[in-house]
């Protein structure tokens, strides 16, 4: 799946905890699934499913993976990895899906460069 990667300098921890509650203010529920991993939700499956390309962008069901490690000079790299494609909405839904997601990168960065700790950030390949 596809997904996005930010190098972030500071502190790791700060920057990991700052990363977690943009995503909740976006309307994530995150669950931590170790100390530098987690799973962020949005909408729901089964309006995805049900609904199709008419749950919308409130109702559509987007996952991400968060991993955060370390590089060699300290610096935070945070990957985000697309849980779900919004295929069940077909192609609408799969638009609606993509535009979240890069809604979502949007806003992570920003608020990341504005705090002034963004190194670079990039789509997965």
């Amino acid at each position: 799946m596809a997904g996005y990667l930010f190098v972030v300098s500071g502190d790791p921890a700060t920057a990991r905890n700052t990363v977690y509650a943009i995503l909740a203010d976006q309307g994530f529920k995150l669950e931590q699934t170790g100390e530098w991993t987690a799973k962020a939700e949005r909408g729901s499956g089964a309006a995805s499913i049900l609904l199709g390309a008419a749950a919308g962008k409130k109702g559509r069901h987007v996952k991400l993976d968060i991993v955060c490690t370390t590089d060699a000079q300290g610096l935070l790299n945070v990957t985000f990895r697309q849980g779900t494609s919004g295929a069940s909405g077909g192609i609408i839904g799969a638009m609606q899906a993509n535009k979240i997601y890069q809604e979502v990168y949007d806003t992570v960065g920003a608020s990341l460069q504005q705090a002034g700790v963004l190194v670079s950030g990039a789509p997965l390949k």
